[in-house]
């Protein structure tokens, strides 16, 4: 989203202070990750006279571009403070370049077939609802330092995080088209119930929210609701995750 999202009108502390959010969550994702690459490892399942492989994010080749991204990530939130921009600029693209090149590895681990072009579908498009909240509410909390900055960054978002949803909703329908719900259990519908309120209904409600909020220059307002949505997505997507655990589908 850093890397869609206009930044000429947004000031440089906004993403010195992001900076320091992905370095540590890189971090936190290098210790998750272990060495070796054999957190779970591979898992094959068969659901719905289908076989799908998953492939756990904890391969070699990940951990060392989260390593360097969080490398980066520090150099950026540095060259941001001393207000280079152009050199902050190359770290954003640095930055998301290895994190899509990550949930694309993570996604094919035997190349590009089928089932993984439906998990890189699950994974980015999660990775987009989960980036336009996220990144749209820090940058509303923003307005609160400066409030004369430029309305139009914050309005590009309600418009991201719709196509983002939509992204989310076909990835949902592919799943449910070629292997239905493959469980009868209650708790695992209620997940499922979670996840497509939580994940796909709400961003697309807020989406129209913020949109109108954002006509009479309520940034506080658009923030909040913002910030009620993130909890909910939050809990769609752990719900996809515990899903996808159970039953090796990327609802």
């Amino acid at each position: 989203m850093w890397l869609l999202m206009p930044r000429k009108q947004v000031t440089d502390g906004f993403f010195r202070i992001q900076m320091l959010v992905v370095l540590g969550l890189c971090v936190l994702l290098v210790l998750a990750i272990g060495p070796d690459g054999s957190s779970p490892g591979e898992i094959t399942a068969s659901v719905a006279n289908a076989t799908v492989c998953w492939f756990d994010a904890g391969s070699n080749p990940v951990r060392i571009a989260l390593t360097i991204a969080a490398i980066i990530a520090f150099a950026g939130h540095i060259v941001w403070k001393l207000g280079r921009r152009l050199p902050g600029t190359i770290a954003i693209y640095s930055i998301s370049t290895l994190c899509l090149g990550c949930l694309a590895v993570a996604s094919m681990p035997r190349g590009l077939t089928l089932d993984s072009a439906q998990s890189l579908l699950s994974s980015f498009s999660s990775a987009a609802v989960l980036g336009a909240t996220l990144t749209g509410m820090l940058l509303g909390h923003w307005y609160l330092t400066t409030p004369t900055m430029s309305i139009s960054p914050l309005s590009w978002f309600p418009w991201a995080l719709s196509l983002a949803a939509g992204g989310r909703l076909l990835a949902t329908c592919i799943a449910l088209g070629r292997f239905g719900f493959a469980s009868n259990d209650l708790v695992h519908w209620l997940w499922l119930i979670v996840r497509i309120v939580g994940g796909i209904l709400v961003p697309f409600v807020v989406a129209i929210v913020v949109v109108r909020i954002l006509k009479y220059r309520n940034t506080q307002s658009a923030t909040g609701v913002l910030f009620a949505a993130l909890i909910l997505v939050f809990m769609g997507e752990m719900s996809a995750a515990l899903l996808e655990s159970d039953l090796r589908i990327p609802y």
